[in-house]
């Protein structure tokens, strides 16, 4: 072996630096043994690597393989990239509207909060986790227990972040697009029709919902009459909420000018003709555009009712909570390694997380409970959990409807929208320019 060129030196550095630097970061400490192959190629050349790399094959086969290695690598590339440092998304739905618009496509970071190692690792990529007909795209075993790395931050308040539906566990075959437990509660535990065709997904292969976060673990979150207040705080949500409200015009219907400066279109809004009253969605400053209008005769918001009815469908979905959408709560947020007191009337709130999140075997006997066979009077929690509500307070499924969203549910943060499309328009008529490029706050 002559004398070793300084490059080689350079050059192995180079690649061993930041490998090692990626097997620390995923705590996977065989992969440093990876060093010693890297430095065989550089230095010792015990294997001889040029005899793998120029492995004769004949011709028909030689071209078509070097497509196939490409293509090989590329996927893994982007597999690698999409899972442990950022991911597009699409918006579906207008619950997070004006802040975000369905047809808008971002980046979410999974650095934010630390990339999570998948629970299913077999899994055929860049397809949904089930076929119309049913059949899942991955394999459950081995199945991962959870498993976060280090990030740049945690989560702050109304951060927009990305989530595993925590009700997407069990999936109807028939009613794919419907929550199964909003399924059960509409009609009731005997109905077979949903029991007999379910699917079962684990946590990373749920749907992906998106929300911002206005609850950490230790908060207390309270809406009265669609005001929201954190820790007894009232929370300034004026440049990013929109919310119902009733607008009565002095003559007919709005026209589009004015549908235009709000920028919303006439599908979007309810109309009475009988007395010219609309039902349209407004952030603060189309109510103020209209308040001061002259076509406009009154304006006022909506607020749900509360306990005038049941709606089932308000979390922890128990008669003993009277709550609706703009008056819930007060709630508490738990998180990790908080204790709380629990008994027969809180318990409710707490049930899934302690059942299924957590997976403990949890009963009621006589007004008393007995987690995994043992009395419990109180409950130390092992995840943390958060509160979240959609922009578009009216318009969104969120922890009002099924409760908080486990840590080990999170996916990232959204930092970017790359591009955005109008719904049933093409490229060039239907892109919004001014949303090209744009970050989310």
């Amino acid at each position: 072996m002559g004398k070793i060129p300084l490059r080689r030196y350079f050059y192995f550095i180079i690649i061993s630096l930041p490998w090692a630097l990626l097997c620390f970061w995923l705590e996977e400490f065989l992969l440093l043994s990876v060093i010693i192959l890297f430095a065989d190629v550089f230095f010792t050349r015990i294997i001889n690597w040029k005899l793998l790399i120029t492995w004769n094959l004949p011709y028909w086969i030689s071209k078509p393989w070097e497509w196939i290695k490409a293509i090989v690598i590329a996927l893994l590339l982007t597999i690698f990239i999409r899972t442990l440092f950022i991911e597009a998304y699409k918006i579906p739905t207008p619950s997070m509207e004006k802040t975000l618009l369905t047809g808008d496509y971002l980046f979410v970071s999974k650095l934010a909060y630390g990339p999570r190692i998948p629970f299913t690792p077999l899994a055929l990529p860049f397809l949904p986790s089930m076929l119309p007909d049913g059949k899942v795209t991955y394999i459950i075993s081995p199945e991962r227990r959870y498993k976060r790395l280090k990030g740049f931050s945690k989560v702050k308040h109304n951060d927009i972040i990305v989530f595993n539906f925590p009700e997407g566990d069990t999936i109807s075959v028939e009613y794919p697009g419907q929550s199964y437990y909003s399924l059960l509660r509409q009609n009731g535990m005997h109905n077979n029709e949903f029991i007999n065709k379910l699917v079962f997904h684990p946590v990373d292969k749920r749907d992906n919902f998106i929300k911002r976060c206005t609850g950490l673990p230790g908060d207390t979150v309270f809406i009265q009459k669609g005001t929201l207040s954190v820790n007894g705080v009232l929370q300034n949500e004026s440049d990013f909420l929109v919310r119902k409200y009733y607008v009565r015009t002095r003559h007919g219907i709005l026209n589009d000018s004015i549908l235009n400066l709000l920028g919303t279109n006439r599908k979007n809004i309810s109309y009475n003709p009988n007395n010219n009253m609309h039902i349209i969605s407004l952030d603060e400053k189309g109510y103020k555009f209209l308040l001061n209008h002259k076509e406009i005769q009154s304006i006022y918001r909506y607020v749900d009712p509360s306990l005038i009815y049941r709606n089932t469908e308000i979390f922890p979905h128990h008669e003993y909570f009277q709550w609706s959408p703009d008056d819930f709560g007060p709630i508490y947020v738990p998180g990790k390694n908080i204790t709380i007191p629990l008994n027969v009337n809180n318990l409710p709130v707490y049930e899934r997380i302690i059942r299924v999140y957590e997976e403990n075997l949890l009963e009621i006997r006589d007004d008393s409970i007995y987690i995994n066979g043992k009395l419990a009077t109180s409950y130390t929690f092992k995840m943390d959990y958060y509160f979240v509500l959609g922009d578009n307070r009216h318009n969104s499924a969120d922890s009002r409807f099924w409760g908080f969203v486990p840590e080990d549910h999170l996916i990232g943060k959204a930092i970017y929208i790359w591009y955005s499309k109008e719904p049933g328009k093409n490229i060039i008529s239907g892109t919004r320019w001014k949303r090209l490029f744009k970050p989310i706050k």
